[in-house]
Protein backbone atom coordinates (compact mmCIF):
# COMPACT_ATOMS: atom_id res chain seq x y z
CA UNK A 1 0.00 0.00 0.00
CA UNK A 2 1.21 3.64 -1.13
CA UNK A 3 0.15 5.95 1.66
CA UNK A 4 -0.22 9.76 0.44
CA UNK A 5 0.26 12.27 3.55
CA UNK A 6 -0.24 15.70 2.67
CA UNK A 7 1.86 18.38 4.68
CA UNK A 8 -0.45 21.06 3.53
CA UNK A 9 -4.13 21.92 1.56
CA UNK A 10 -4.21 20.40 -1.13
CA UNK A 11 -7.87 19.80 -3.22
CA UNK A 12 -9.06 16.29 -2.71
CA UNK A 13 -10.77 15.20 -5.81
CA UNK A 14 -6.91 16.37 -7.20
CA UNK A 15 -5.28 13.83 -4.83
CA UNK A 16 -8.05 10.69 -5.91
CA UNK A 17 -6.61 11.31 -9.06
CA UNK A 18 -2.86 11.50 -8.01
CA UNK A 19 -3.59 8.20 -6.25
CA UNK A 20 -4.85 6.27 -9.38
CA UNK A 21 -2.02 7.27 -11.11
CA UNK A 22 -0.03 5.81 -8.63
CA UNK A 23 -2.11 3.00 -8.20
CA UNK A 24 -1.99 2.00 -12.05
CA UNK A 25 1.78 3.01 -11.88
CA UNK A 26 2.22 0.09 -9.30
CA UNK A 27 -0.59 -2.28 -8.93
CA UNK A 28 -0.95 -1.84 -5.54
CA UNK A 29 -3.41 0.18 -3.35
CA UNK A 30 -2.74 3.74 -3.00
CA UNK A 31 -4.91 6.07 -0.57
CA UNK A 32 -4.64 9.70 0.66
CA UNK A 33 -4.05 8.80 4.88
CA UNK A 34 -4.92 12.73 5.36
CA UNK A 35 -3.25 16.04 5.97
CA UNK A 36 -0.34 16.44 9.14
CA UNK A 37 1.86 19.07 9.73
CA UNK A 38 5.90 19.69 9.89
CA UNK A 39 7.43 20.81 13.15
CA UNK A 40 6.82 24.41 13.03
CA UNK A 41 10.64 24.80 13.66
CA UNK A 42 11.49 23.45 10.05
CA UNK A 43 12.67 26.78 7.88
CA UNK A 44 12.63 27.19 4.15
CA UNK A 45 13.96 25.98 2.42
CA UNK A 46 13.28 22.88 3.77
CA UNK A 47 16.53 20.67 4.18
CA UNK A 48 14.49 17.24 2.70
CA UNK A 49 16.34 14.57 4.48
CA UNK A 50 15.99 16.28 7.85
CA UNK A 51 12.24 16.83 7.25
CA UNK A 52 11.63 13.25 6.40
CA UNK A 53 13.09 12.42 9.21
CA UNK A 54 10.99 14.90 11.34
CA UNK A 55 7.64 14.25 9.38
CA UNK A 56 5.03 13.20 11.85
CA UNK A 57 4.43 9.13 11.67
CA UNK A 58 1.97 7.48 9.83
CA UNK A 59 0.08 3.98 10.80
CA UNK A 60 1.51 2.02 8.55
CA UNK A 61 2.50 -1.65 7.76
CA UNK A 62 6.07 -3.49 6.94
CA UNK A 63 5.11 -3.41 3.33
CA UNK A 64 3.59 -0.43 2.91
CA UNK A 65 5.27 3.01 1.17
CA UNK A 66 4.52 6.51 2.98
CA UNK A 67 4.64 9.85 0.48
CA UNK A 68 4.85 12.56 2.36
CA UNK A 69 3.71 15.67 -0.21
CA UNK A 70 4.93 19.10 0.58
CA UNK A 71 4.26 22.49 -1.00
CA UNK A 72 7.49 24.10 0.36
CA UNK A 73 11.04 24.51 -1.85
CA UNK A 74 13.05 21.77 -0.72
CA UNK A 75 16.81 23.07 -0.27
CA UNK A 76 19.00 22.52 -3.19
CA UNK A 77 21.54 19.40 -2.57
CA UNK A 78 25.75 19.60 -2.50
CA UNK A 79 26.96 17.38 -5.43
CA UNK A 80 30.84 16.84 -6.33
CA UNK A 81 30.13 18.63 -9.17
CA UNK A 82 27.84 21.70 -8.00
CA UNK A 83 24.29 22.25 -6.30
CA UNK A 84 21.28 20.60 -7.81
CA UNK A 85 17.90 21.91 -7.41
CA UNK A 86 15.78 18.96 -5.07
CA UNK A 87 12.01 18.08 -5.85
CA UNK A 88 12.07 14.48 -3.38
CA UNK A 89 14.23 12.52 -1.00
CA UNK A 90 13.67 8.71 -0.92
CA UNK A 91 15.18 6.50 1.81
CA UNK A 92 16.33 4.36 -0.78
CA UNK A 93 15.29 0.57 0.05
CA UNK A 94 13.02 1.39 3.29
CA UNK A 95 9.73 3.30 3.59
CA UNK A 96 9.40 6.74 3.23
CA UNK A 97 9.95 9.73 0.54
CA UNK A 98 9.27 13.06 0.69
CA UNK A 99 8.17 15.61 -2.55
CA UNK A 100 7.87 18.89 -2.85
CA UNK A 101 5.23 20.41 -5.46
CA UNK A 102 6.71 23.65 -5.00
CA UNK A 103 6.31 25.78 -8.25
CA UNK A 104 3.38 23.69 -9.44
CA UNK A 105 0.60 25.80 -9.26
CA UNK A 106 -2.32 23.49 -9.51
CA UNK A 107 -2.09 19.99 -8.70
CA UNK A 108 -4.46 19.20 -11.76
CA UNK A 109 -2.06 21.13 -14.40
CA UNK A 110 0.85 19.63 -12.94
CA UNK A 111 -0.34 16.14 -12.46
CA UNK A 112 1.71 14.47 -15.19
CA UNK A 113 5.15 15.62 -13.90
CA UNK A 114 4.40 15.47 -10.23
CA UNK A 115 3.35 11.70 -10.33
CA UNK A 116 6.68 11.46 -13.03
CA UNK A 117 8.75 12.58 -9.80
CA UNK A 118 6.58 10.39 -7.16
CA UNK A 119 7.01 6.95 -9.56
CA UNK A 120 10.92 7.91 -9.21
CA UNK A 121 10.70 8.36 -5.39
CA UNK A 122 9.00 5.31 -4.82
CA UNK A 123 10.79 3.24 -7.42
CA UNK A 124 13.46 4.20 -4.97
CA UNK A 125 12.14 3.06 -2.09
CA UNK A 126 11.00 -0.61 -4.03
CA UNK A 127 15.25 -0.48 -4.74
CA UNK A 128 15.09 0.46 -8.36
CA UNK A 129 17.57 2.73 -10.32
CA UNK A 130 18.08 5.68 -12.36
CA UNK A 131 17.42 4.15 -16.09
CA UNK A 132 18.93 5.26 -19.56
CA UNK A 133 15.21 5.12 -21.08
CA UNK A 134 14.02 9.22 -21.36
CA UNK A 135 10.42 7.82 -21.34
CA UNK A 136 10.82 6.12 -17.92
CA UNK A 137 9.89 7.62 -15.00
CA UNK A 138 13.43 6.44 -13.56
CA UNK A 139 15.37 8.81 -16.13
CA UNK A 140 17.09 11.37 -14.04
CA UNK A 141 15.31 13.73 -13.26
CA UNK A 142 18.18 16.95 -13.32
CA UNK A 143 17.87 16.19 -16.97
CA UNK A 144 16.11 19.19 -19.58
CA UNK A 145 13.72 16.26 -20.90
CA UNK A 146 12.56 15.07 -17.94
CA UNK A 147 9.62 17.30 -17.52
CA UNK A 148 8.58 16.24 -20.86
CA UNK A 149 7.89 12.58 -20.21
CA UNK A 150 4.90 10.90 -19.12
CA UNK A 151 4.05 9.06 -15.78
CA UNK A 152 4.98 5.76 -16.97
CA UNK A 153 7.69 2.81 -16.45
CA UNK A 154 9.84 1.38 -19.23
CA UNK A 155 9.13 -2.08 -19.54
CA UNK A 156 12.48 -3.03 -17.62
CA UNK A 157 12.24 -0.55 -14.98
CA UNK A 158 8.53 -2.02 -14.61
CA UNK A 159 9.34 -5.50 -14.41
CA UNK A 160 11.59 -4.73 -11.72
CA UNK A 161 9.02 -2.85 -9.78
CA UNK A 162 6.49 -6.09 -9.94
CA UNK A 163 9.14 -7.76 -8.80
CA UNK A 164 10.40 -5.89 -5.89
CA UNK A 165 6.87 -5.53 -5.02
CA UNK A 166 6.08 -9.21 -4.92
CA UNK A 167 9.13 -10.09 -2.81
CA UNK A 168 7.74 -7.44 -0.50
CA UNK A 169 4.50 -9.13 -0.14
CA UNK A 170 5.97 -12.57 0.48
Amino acid sequence: MIRVVTLASYDEKQLEKFCRVLYTAFGVGCEHTGPLALPPDLKDPLDAEQALARAPLVRSYADDKVLYLTPRKLKDRELPSGTAPTTGFALYGQDKALLSTYGVKDLEAGQKLVARHAMQLLGHLWELHHCLDPRCAMYPPWTPSYPVGDAAFCTFCRDKSEQKIRLAKS
